[in-house]
């Protein structure tokens, strides 16, 4: 009886193998047909524009990247394109695939514009030899405040892949005032500056109420940022414990309360609701409803997040840091506090509140410098002079 139990077993065990064996092979044909198909439309049918790389990962470098496929007049398609997105990876387009696709040649192509990413920047290299011509765009290199106990190997390559190989590219872009001259200062790299842009019609969609129906309550300052120690998410914890009569709420992947105790050593303040991660269209809502919104990042490019809070006229308060004082105006559309100085951040915060005026003018700000349908045209500019082949 043992013996046949063993055996009826080893048919079980041996039956489940070869089931994951199967279902994988089937996933890798998925992807490899994914793959196959994307190569196959750009051959047939090449876009004057290839922008990437379009991954959900990539977080706020994706939603430029969309705005800039969603927006411009000239013919621009993702790479890889949205619906086969949801099937590859980029570890897929890094390692998998990297033969095939390094070698594809993209004929066609007029123009292939790269962002952050070291593979698909060395993919846009290899393109500009085959006669493309290649734009990159510098969102932000990473920093010292990046990092718990220094940069990590990957933020390392990606800053050796931005500031030594995307030099090259034909046209460099930066999103932002500050970092043209600091690429130019430090690291001798000539960068045209075009903003950072946000997608207006899409936040004028938010619904206060909505949010206010999902997390009933009394009018709140919000935090909206992943777990990240160059989001300093903990001078906003600290900031809701010095105002226990305010409502505090979080906002982001990764936050709750048992990680912020535990990399933070803070105590969570009763008046502080940590919601963790929300859709796109949540964290608009939550922005919407805000009495304020509270930015305490150490390093920013030229967020995205503040020209939101901008664009749906919430009162700001960001830190004294370099890319969010541009977005403000150096203070004419919000209020700036001194980073590590939650004395500071108190005072600008209840200044906030009180502030009835200076949510309109941030929203103006918006719609005549960083609204995508004003950006767009400014990149389109340049997409055209690098079809015809002058100098931008």
């Amino acid at each position: 009886m043992r013996t046949l139990l063993k055996k009826l077993d080893g048919y079980r065990r041996r039956g489940i193998h070869e089931w994951k064996m199967n279902r994988q092979r089937a996933y890798q044909r998925k992807k490899q047909s994914a793959f196959d198909g994307w190569l196959n439309d750009l051959k047939i049918a090449p876009p004057e524009v290839l922008v990437g790389p379009n991954f959900a990962e990539f977080g706020g470098v994706r939603h430029h990247i969309e705005a800039i496929h969603r927006y411009s007049s000239h013919n621009v398609q993702l790479a890889p394109p949205a619906h086969v997105a949801k099937t590859l990876t980029p570890y897929d387009l890094s390692e998998v695939f990297a033969e095939s696709f390094n070698s594809f040649k993209a004929a066609g192509v007029k123009i292939v514009h790269s962002h952050v990413y070291p593979w698909y920047i060395d993919w846009c290299q290899r393109r500009q030899s085959d006669g493309i011509f290649w734009i990159h765009t510098y969102h932000l290199n990473y920093y010292h405040e990046h990092g718990v106990n220094g940069l990590e190997q990957w933020q390392i390559d990606i800053n050796d892949a931005l500031l030594q190989r995307a030099r090259h590219a034909d046209l460099c872009l930066s999103v932002s005032k500050w970092q043209v001259h600091e690429l130019k200062q430090q690291h001798g790299i000539d960068a045209t500056y075009l903003p950072n842009g946000v997608d207006v019609a899409l936040s004028d969609q938010a619904d206060a109420n909505r949010f206010r129906r999902d997390y009933p309550g009394p009018g709140f300052i919000l935090y909206v940022g992943r777990n990240d120690p160059v989001k300093n998410p903990q001078e906003f914890v600290q900031l809701a414990a010095r105002l226990p009569d305010q409502r505090f709420v979080m906002i982001g992947g990764g936050l709750s309360k048992g990680t912020l105790q535990a990399e933070h050593d803070d105590e969570i303040p009763d008046n502080l609701e940590i919601i963790g991660g929300l859709s796109q269209h949540g964290v608009q809502d939550a922005i919407a409803a805000c009495d304020v919104l509270v930015v305490t990042s150490k390093r920013e490019g030229l967020p995205t997040l503040v020209m939101e809070g901008m664009t749906l006229a919430r009162p700001m308060v960001v830190p004294n840091e370099l890319g969010c004082m541009e977005a403000i105006g150096q203070g004419e559309a919000g209020l700036i506090y001194e980073l590590g100085n939650i004395d500071s951040l108190v005072e600008k915060t209840l200044a906030a509140i009180e502030n009835k005026t200076i949510g309109p003018a941030a929203r103006q700000r918006v719609l005549d410098e960083y609204d995508w349908r004003v950006v767009v045209e400014k990149i389109d500019n340049l997409y055209a002079e690098a079809k015809t082949g002058s100098q931008p």
